[in-house]
């Protein structure tokens, strides 16, 4: 079927500015075919066209989220307080991992899925980690997306080095048989890890809107092998390569420690430093590493709301675009950001970059970070010519906004007002592919009603039966995390990320 958006206030984007003008847009089956002031006679030559009367809206590209961790959709608000070293210890603990059931995995990423559409996000960048290393968290993970209507770019998390060997003085730090326990527990070798993505890839890439990317999870867990084949296998496919870098100071350590030299240049060594490359994160960056990735061309997410919350400092976001660097907007999972709602992260990186200099000419205004959460976000996964605008040709993935909510207001500047007055409500439509997948923010594919009561049973008993064991298992390595985290932030590395921004 064919839909007409009639009437409404869009959005013409260039690299540079952005402008507002009414009319009409013209889908047919998952591509935008027509932009104009007045397409009905056009539209009147199909058979079948369903007219939304869009008198009343703005007219965006749905919102990309390049960084997120569906599997923590159970964590939401259960942290505070914590680095991210530490943190982890208590998400991922080292002992006592969770293993969930097949549809607990699916109705966990469900819950992600309907904050994500609701809040404009047509395009979920989701970097599963896989605990189990079985292929059920990520099919699961697909299973659910494609079921809510929501397009999905998923990693296959990999890493094959142990957690004392990621970490910086944890194995001088902790005593010699809790260091042989947490060596004794299995990790799956650089070819299992390689056979998984395989496996993912064959069953879900370029199936039901899904992609399945490269993933390792970050340099310090990953052998050379693995790196040195994803850096293959990235080259030969042309395939997205997503990577936490450089999110703490404590990492930066590490890299110090591990390689003798930044994490950026072990990645560029391991032939990963490409414009296929996104670094998450990327805050503890020296200028010789800034200078390295954009020359390489390579993105970045940005992902403010859980570096606040874990006090891993400000990603150097201005920086990293005056040397060319490609940076994406992110809420990051949803135990650290806390939420999946893109209009949260929004207002974080349209404000956090205005205080730490003085020079308002750097600071990073709302329309840099619309490009964040649009352009940038599809440049990063390397699908810049498939969405983030409203051009013809361009896949028909599509938000309408209601421009009579009280926050719009007057409405001066729409960018603007999403970044500091309107909350995500006012996102009225979403369209993915051609398809209506929210009317008048509901549901069109799946019952909201439906599966409310059975993810918040999941949800209930996954905080009464695991998050108890989850603590229990990282309580042993708790007291070393601690002295590790003390040596590390006590180590003089010239960079102060929490100042400028």
């Amino acid at each position: 079927m064919a839909i007409l958006l009639k009437n409404g206030l869009m959005i013409n984007q260039s690299p540079s500015a952005h402008s507002f003008a009414t009319g009409d847009i013209l889908i047919d089956g998952d591509r935008i075919i027509g932009k104009g002031t007045d397409l009905s006679a056009r539209a009147a030559e199909f058979k079948d066209v369903e007219i939304i009367d869009a008198t009343d809206k703005i007219v965006l590209p749905g919102f990309i989220d390049a960084h997120m961790h569906s599997n923590e959709g159970f964590e939401m608000g259960r942290y505070d307080n914590l680095p991210l070293e530490i943190w982890l210890s208590e998400v991922y603990p080292p002992l006592g991992a969770p293993h969930l059931s097949w549809r607990d995995h699916y109705l966990r990423a469900m819950l992600i899925a309907i904050i994500s559409l609701k809040s404009g996000v047509t395009t979920l960048q989701d970097d599963v980690i896989n605990i189990s290393g079985t292929p059920d968290a990520v099919d699961a993970t697909a299973t659910a997306f494609r079921d809510a209507g929501l397009r999905g770019w998923i990693t296959a998390s990999m890493w094959d080095e142990s957690y004392c060997n990621s970490l910086p003085f944890v194995s001088e730090l902790m005593p010699k048989d809790l260091k042989a326990q947490l060596d004794a527990t299995p990790a799956p070798d650089w070819k299992a890890q390689i056979d998984l993505f395989e496996e993912l890839s064959g069953k879900w890439h370029g199936t039901d809107n899904m992609r399945i990317i490269l993933g390792p999870c970050g340099p310090q867990r990953c052998s050379e092998k693995l790196l040195q084949e994803v850096a293959s296998l990235s080259e030969a496919r042309d395939l997205p390569v997503h990577c936490h870098v450089l999110e703490t100071k404590t990492q930066a350590v590490t890299g110090a420690e591990k390689y003798g030299r930044t994490l950026v240049q072990f990645l560029k060594d391991m032939g990963l430093m490409t414009h296929r490359l996104t670094m998450n994160h990327a805050i503890w960056l020296t200028d010789e590493d800034i200078a390295t990735m954009g020359a390489a061309g390579c993105s970045t997410t940005h992902n403010p709301l859980a570096n606040l919350k874990l006090g891993s400092g400000v990603s150097p976001v201005r920086k990293l675009k005056n040397a060319g660097v490609n940076v994406a907007l992110g809420c990051d999972g949803v135990a650290s950001a806390d939420t999946a709602d893109i209009f949260v992260a929004f207002k974080a990186a349209a404000g956090l970059h205005k205080i730490g200099s003085f020079d308002y000419q750097d600071w990073v205004s709302a329309h840099e970070v619309y490009d964040m959460a649009t352009t940038a976000g599809a440049r990063s996964s390397l699908m810049e010519d498939e969405v983030g605008t409203l051009e013809e040709g361009m896949l028909a993935d599509v938000i309408l906004l209601d421009k009579t909510d009280w926050a719009f207001m007057p409405l001066h500047d729409p960018i603007k007002k999403i970044a500091f007055s309107a909350n995500s409500d006012v996102v009225t439509h979403s369209i993915v592919g051609g398809k209506v997948v929210m009317r008048d923010r509901k549901l069109t594919l799946v019952s909201e009603a439906d599966l409310r009561g059975e993810i918040a049973e999941a949800a209930a008993r996954f905080e009464r039966d695991n998050c108890p064991l989850m603590s229990k298992g990282a309580a042993p390595v708790r007291p070393y995390l601690d002295q590790m985290y003390e040596k590390a932030i006590a180590r003089d590395m010239g960079l102060n990320p929490r100042v400028k921004v």
